[in-house]
């Protein structure tokens, strides 16, 4: 049973002076047709009290139903409801607030007042290890360095299942200002009192809120304003991040449309996020201050604009936002620069995919919701740019990037599916791509592909190369470019591979044949072999089982950085024992990571030459690090099994062990990395030697 809300009179002083510095007129005409809410929200902040205190008056079309349902979260209390000024009695369950209708409030325009308060005090990470989940568990906290308000965390009352628009007032402590979706209508500071007001004239799902010290700056982009909420220890960032922002906003509209909003604000959160809102984005300082955020998670973040928070994602058929965002912004920033930037990004994807996702953990990509560990966020953002790729590549240029306009044409603000996108690339396309959408979206999965019996025959000076490319289950069809090398000279060739074991082949050549690449610009979504991935960080991440060995004579601050390294790499399962007093068994059965200079050379008997350690030193690609800031982390083969990886993490101090320790994490798809006073002077991957989708007639017997 539901609880039954009592009539609550709020203290009269304290909304006399509360509302004295806000006017409300109630609306006179009818909802819009797309419009079912208008909020007239006021909210009053107390941060040292974690307290809100809110007043929504809401202009309402009611349905026939006998009864409104508001979501309103269930730390509000001291509830008071009224329809067209008059009080009612309420049930509420949960989060769930319902409001019965009398007969002549049905089917009509209503007044509807609700009057609350609430404690938001979720606790808040002060020094992050691991930026898996970008809002670290907080839904809303109001406190004296910030307020955080999700709307998924119902701060204020939602209409379920209404599209609104929101009028909204913030009352907060002199110098705090609010930042939300919509348009600024402007900041007044009166009686130790700072007072934000916003106008979101466009229908969204629900508001966010952030509040703290800004000093705002903005700047003109076309018909757009441009603006940062900073703190102001980071005002000298403000200039960079305005002018990248009205560059991102003129790229998209010439490739997609008008952008749909009147501003796009870059936000300082207190606390580490990378969150992406209706005409804002924000993100934690110390995520600013990273230099190249401005040219990756920037352009993400405005790109969403069109993509999740311009056209809506049916979230109940899967979230294809991050990955059409992921494709038309960090993917295409790489396509920009070169030809060989774009393949090397594709690579990677690839390699995440094949190093994260296991059969036992992999989904399908409708099956996608949003990201919280690294196997979601490689299945969602990695392969599913992949997939429209691979859409891209097959329907061609014009067809593709005019089926985005026209999905963003006709979809803007409107809940849409990974169906509808598919109607939209099949009008524009003029086929049927349910086979398509079938196989890369609605299963899980990705072909693993690989060439054999590959003979070469010589006959009257031309040579006939014939093989197979076999196919492990599931099968799956799609379009390969296979590229043969001869004499300085290469030919390629697209072959329509079945869903099959086995698709045939043949190719002829002037010269004789030296090597044959199946894929060899990394189009194809594909599941690689063990053979072709470099052992990376990443491996870590997605280990079931990791052993931590620690030398008896290791320094305490070394022990500790080792814990705080597993907690950053989101590990779940690991031990920590003595490198000195462990069984053969052990070994075999975990992966590992080695702290410190290892006890038992054999650990190490699998790196590359690449690296060389001593016992104060250490070299790598021809560099010499003996300075005791020093520090190298790198992923081999393991010792002992071949489906496993071994680590190693050799600070030539421990005092600088655990600055590295946490930005490990950071760096997951490189197989290597060494730092120098806590910063990062090498990375990269160990070289591949073997791959089942290359011959070379040099290894065969042909």
């Amino acid at each position: 049973m539901g609880r039954r809300t009592r009539k609550i009179h709020f203290c009269r002083t304290m909304l006399v002076y509360f509302f004295s510095c806000i006017s409300w007129c109630c609306a006179s005409v009818a909802l819009s047709a797309e419009v079912d809410v208008e909020h007239h929200l006021e909210v009053e902040l107390f941060p040292e009290e974690h307290r809100l205190i809110g007043v929504d008056r809401m202009t309402v079309q009611a349905s026939a139903k006998e009864m409104l349902t508001f979501l309103l979260s269930e730390k509000a209390d001291r509830i008071q409801v009224q329809i067209n000024a008059n009080d009612r009695e309420t049930d509420r369950q949960g989060k769930s607030l319902q409001v019965p209708l009398r007969a002549d409030e049905r089917d009509r325009v209503i007044e509807v007042t609700i009057r609350y308060w609430g404690i938001f005090d979720d606790p808040v990470p002060v020094r992050p290890v691991n930026m898996d989940n970008p809002g670290f568990g907080v839904n809303a906290t109001i406190s004296s360095s910030g307020s955080f308000l999700l709307a998924g965390a119902y701060w204020y009352p939602v209409l379920n299942e209404s599209r609104a628009v929101h009028n909204l007032t913030v009352l907060a402590p002199a110098g705090m200002i609010a930042v939300t979706a919509g348009q600024a209508l402007g900041y007044v500071t009166k009686d130790g009192k700072t007072i934000s007001t916003w106008r979101v004239d466009y229908p969204i799902e629900g508001l966010s809120l952030s509040v703290a010290p800004y000093v705002v700056r903005e700047k003109n982009a076309g018909n757009v304003t441009a603006a940062t909420y900073f703190l102001s220890a980071d005002q000298h960032l403000s200039a960079a991040y305005l002018d990248a922002t009205a560059n991102y906003l003129s790229f998209y509209s010439n490739l997609f449309g008008p952008y749909p909003f009147n501003k796009f604000a870059v936000v300082e959160n207190f606390f580490p996020t990378g969150f992406g809102f209706p005409s804002y984005t924000l993100l934690g300082g110390s995520v600013l201050r990273l230099p190249f955020i401005i040219h990756t998670s920037l352009g993400h973040e405005i790109a969403h604009c069109w993509w999740g928070n311009g056209v809506y994602v049916d979230y109940e058929s899967g979230n294809w936002s991050e990955a059409l965002t992921t494709y038309v912004s960090d993917y295409l920033s790489k396509e920009k620069k070169s030809d060989t930037e774009a393949k090397t990004y594709r690579q990677q994807l690839v390699r995440n995919y094949a190093t994260l996702v296991t059969p036992n953990n992999d989904f399908a990509l409708n099956r996608f919701f949003s990201r919280h560990d690294p196997v979601t966020k490689t299945v969602g953002y990695d392969k599913g740019a992949m997939v429209f790729h691979m859409l891209r590549k097959m329907l061609g240029e014009k067809a593709f990037w005019q089926a985005l306009r026209d999905i963003y044409k006709q979809r803007r603000f409107v809940r849409t599916s990974w169906k509808d996108l598919q109607q939209a690339f099949e009008k524009r396309s003029n086929r049927s791509l349910q086979p398509f959408f079938n196989q890369w979206v609605y299963q899980k999965g990705a072909p693993r592909f690989y060439l054999d019996e590959v003979k070469a025959e010589v006959t009257a000076g031309k040579w006939k190369i014939r093989g197979h490319i076999v196919q492990q289950k599931p099968y799956y069809a799609f379009p390969l470019t296979l590229v043969l090398e001869s004499d300085g000279q290469k030919k390629y060739n697209t072959l329509s591979v079945t869903a099959d074991h086995a698709t045939p082949f043949e190719m002829d050549s002037e010269t004789p044949p030296q090597k044959l690449i199946l894929d060899p610009e990394v189009n194809i979504m594909r599941r690689l072999f063990d053979s072709e991935i470099p052992p990376a960080i990443n491996s870590l991440k997605s280990s079931p089982s990791v052993l931590f060995l620690v030398s008896e004579t290791a320094a305490a601050e070394l022990v500790n950085a080792a814990r705080l390294l597993a907690l950053s790499l989101g590990m779940k399962t690991y031990e920590f024992v003595s490198a000195n007093n462990v069984s053969q068994k052990q070994l075999r059965e975990n992966d590992l990571v080695v702290i410190g200079h290892p006890p038992q050379k054999p650990l190490l008997r699998n790196m590359p030459p690449q690296i060389f350690i001593d016992n104060l030193s250490f070299v790598l690609n021809d560099r010499i690090y003996n300075q005791a800031s020093d520090v190298f982390f790198g992923v081999f083969r393991h010792p002992f099994e071949n489906d496993r990886v071994a680590a190693l993490f050799w600070p030539l101090s421990s005092e600088y062990a655990e600055s590295v320790a946490r930005k490990v994490t950071h760096y997951g798809k490189y197989s290597y990395l060494a730092f120098q006073n806590g910063k990062n002077q090498d990375k990269g991957f160990w070289q591949i030697e073997d791959s089942p989708v290359v011959y070379s007639w040099s290894q065969g017997n042909n």
